[in-house]
């Protein structure tokens, strides 16, 4: 028997709550803030502290643990490379829990989770590829030519005219 533990659930069953878990991390990562029930966001606090503990030091165990949550390899980027050395030198606390007014339609209480301490995730760090940069398969079978070397042609600029009166 577990005495004394208390886990945050759902009620819709293993496979959907760790689902939601997931889903509610993406979308928390991906806007630095996320608005739901105080019940999910207290669970969602317990899974992004641990996440971002993970994310302090990169090394293959850490990257296996985040692959189980965050298969995405954009996601793996911004957590090693941005929100990591963000708080590399924090021991713990990485969200807060603000609560907010009750729902109006349910009376459900409301909370939004944000990062504790400053953290800024840029996403448009990675650049995408341009359109002629990626190759078709019929340019990858046709042998590559040079380009023609453009001449540069000098442009002369006309003569000041001087009206004597």
């Amino acid at each position: 028997m577990n005495h004394r533990t208390h886990k945050y659930t759902s009620g819709q069953g293993i496979d959907a709550n760790s689902m939601m878990m997931r889903k509610l991390m993406k979308n928390f990562i991906k806007s630095s803030h996320i608005e739901t029930t105080i019940t999910r966001a207290k669970a969602l606090k317990v899974y992004m502290d641990r996440i971002v503990s993970k994310t302090r030091v990169y090394s293959e165990p850490n990257k296996n643990f985040l692959l189980r949550y965050f298969p995405e390899k954009d996601f793996q980027r911004v957590l090693f490379t941005q929100i990591g050395p963000a708080v590399a030198k924090i021991n713990g606390g990485y969200v807060r829990i603000v609560r907010l007014a009750h729902r109006d339609n349910d009376g459900a209480m409301m909370a939004r989770l944000e990062w504790a301490h400053p953290v800024v995730v840029d996403w448009e760090s990675k650049k995408s590829p341009k359109k002629s940069e990626v190759k078709t398969p019929k340019e990858e079978t046709q042998p590559k030519t040079e380009p023609k070397k453009k001449k540069k042609v000098e442009v002369k600029k006309p003569k000041k005219v001087t009206k004597s009166t």
